[in-house]
């Protein structure tokens, strides 16, 4: 039996280099790749959000519109009495009271028409002010719907403009007379003869032009509500699988 000394003099022992190339590789920390067939969450986008936008405002002009057509028609007409009572000079007053109350008269010989438009009006605005509220904050089964009301309060509007423009004259009549009226007591001479074709220029094309952006925009409104990507967001926000741009 070899003794200590001689254990300890003998030579290491050696292993063969390709045991060690056969051990398994450490495992790589790197994350896997994803797979190419995954899907991504649809975006919203950016025209979808400025189309929801003016959805949102034309919603809230037209339950304005209606609310203050339907109050006008149950007799809170105080206000107007109240601007006239602000002019100082007894002539004028006495002309833009004369054009107020013509105003009342064609209003009130209209009233089987136009209540019932403005009841539609504000039930239309009330409609999609909700539904663009929800469109706006991803919520599903609103497109369809949205698109109906957008046809719905673009259609009334231009029918309540031609049906009641009689209306709408008279008004126009009376409140460019009352605001000339206050300039011409606010105002040198010189520069009120300057105010006066402005504010029939305004009176004239105010309110067909209001209603041909109102018509075009809503025309665009709908026109982004059916772009393929709009209906990939909101069939998604259906599945809760959306997200933000």
């Amino acid at each position: 039996m070899p003794e200590p000394a001689d254990v300890a003099a003998l030579p290491a022992p050696c292993y063969p280099t390709r045991m060690s190339s056969s051990l398994p590789p450490p495992p790589s920390a790197e994350p896997a790749p994803r797979s190419s067939g995954a899907a991504e969450a649809p975006k919203r986008p950016r025209y979808l959000v400025v189309a929801l936008v003016c959805a949102l405002l034309f919603g809230a002009g037209c339950w304005t519109e209606g609310c203050s057509r339907l109050a006008f028609y149950r007799g809170e007409r105080d206000s107007a009495h109240v601007y006239n009572a602000s002019i100082k000079d007894e002539a004028d007053r006495a002309r833009a009271d004369a054009m107020f109350r013509r105003y009342t008269e064609v209003a009130d010989d209209a009233r089987s028409r136009a209540v019932p438009l403005a009841a539609a009006i504000f039930v239309l605005g009330a409609a999609l002010l909700a539904l663009a509220a929800r469109g706006l904050a991803g919520k599903n089964n609103t497109r369809s719907a949205l698109l109906q009301v957008v046809v719905a309060q673009a259609l009334v509007v231009g029918a309540s403009y031609w049906i009641t423009r009689d209306v709408r004259y008279a008004e126009r009549d009376w409140i460019a007379e009352q605001t000339l009226i206050q300039q011409k007591q606010s105002l040198p001479p010189d520069q009120y003869e300057q105010v006066v074709p402005m504010v029939h220029a305004i009176r004239r094309v105010w309110d067909p032009t209001w209603l041909a952006i109102r018509t075009l925009a809503s025309g665009l409104i709908v026109f982004a509500l059916t772009r393929p990507r709009s209906r990939a967001f909101f069939e998604a926000a259906g599945r809760g699988a959306v997200s933000e741009r």
